[in-house]
This record gives structure tokens, sequence and C-alpha cells, in this order.
């Protein structure tokens, strides 16, 4: 949410940006529509802690990435795609962590939330580039 927060302020016209808990019956309620979405979840993987990457969403499930949610997102998308409402685009971004109990953001995660929210404005929200 925090990331989001920060596209808010930062996206072009145009660009709806909407927070999501992590519950899947919202997140699916999100994709109703839609045509692309940009996720964004903290979760353990690969990645060392406190970094953000793109994760194409088939590489989801065997990358290992774990969310904290109760349903996986890899999850959600594959339930989005049994209800034929996922989105045609969906990119999917994870900030890594270590620890995810309840409270307060850890500090690995925090020190990713600008650099995800930098690199989605790169990769998703900047203008396309004339040649």
């Amino acid at each position: 949410m925090l990331v989001a927060r920060l596209l808010r302020v930062a996206a072009p016209p145009g660009v709806e940006v909407r927070e999501s808990t992590g519950d899947a019956g919202r997140l699916l309620e999100l994709f109703e529509g839609a045509d692309r979405v940009v996720l964004v979840d903290a979760a353990r993987g690969p990645g060392a802690p406190g970094t953000a990457e793109a994760v194409p969403p088939g590489a989801a499930q065997p990358l290992s990435v774990q969310s904290t949610h109760g349903l996986s997102l890899a999850e959600a998308l594959g339930v989005a795609a049994e209800l034929d409402i996922l989105p045609s685009v969906v990119r999917i971004y994870v900030i890594y962590g270590r620890a995810f109990e309840p409270g307060p953001v850890t500090p690995e995660v925090a020190a990713g939330i600008g650099p995800a929210a930098e690199l989605i404005l790169r990769e998703e929200l900047a203008p396309p580039v004339s040649t």
C-alpha cells in the first residue's frame, strides 16, 4: 500500500492507483473491468531483502515467492483466469523481505518501497520514447 501511495502522487493523469490489503476477494474485484494491472507485494523470495524487481506472472510460483496473505498471488491470478476476469496485461513487482510478522513494515521492506515505486514509474508509467 505504501508503494501505491507514492505512485498515486507521481503517476501521470489518467492512471488510476488503487490499494488492496491483499485480500483475494478484494483483489478479484479490482481485476474486474481492468485491461491492465500492476501488482506490488512484499514477499520472501530469491532477491536480497529490501530489493525490488519485476516478476513475470508465470514465474511467481516457480520462484517460490511466498506472500503473507492466505491465497498466494499466483493462486489469485489463477482464480481470476478461471473466472475470466484476469486483465490482458498483468505486471507483478515484488519487494523482498525477511520477516512478515504483524506490525509495522520491516526496515528491509521499507528500504524497497521507494525503489519499487521508481521502478514501476520507469517501466510502466514513463512516456514512450520517440525514435
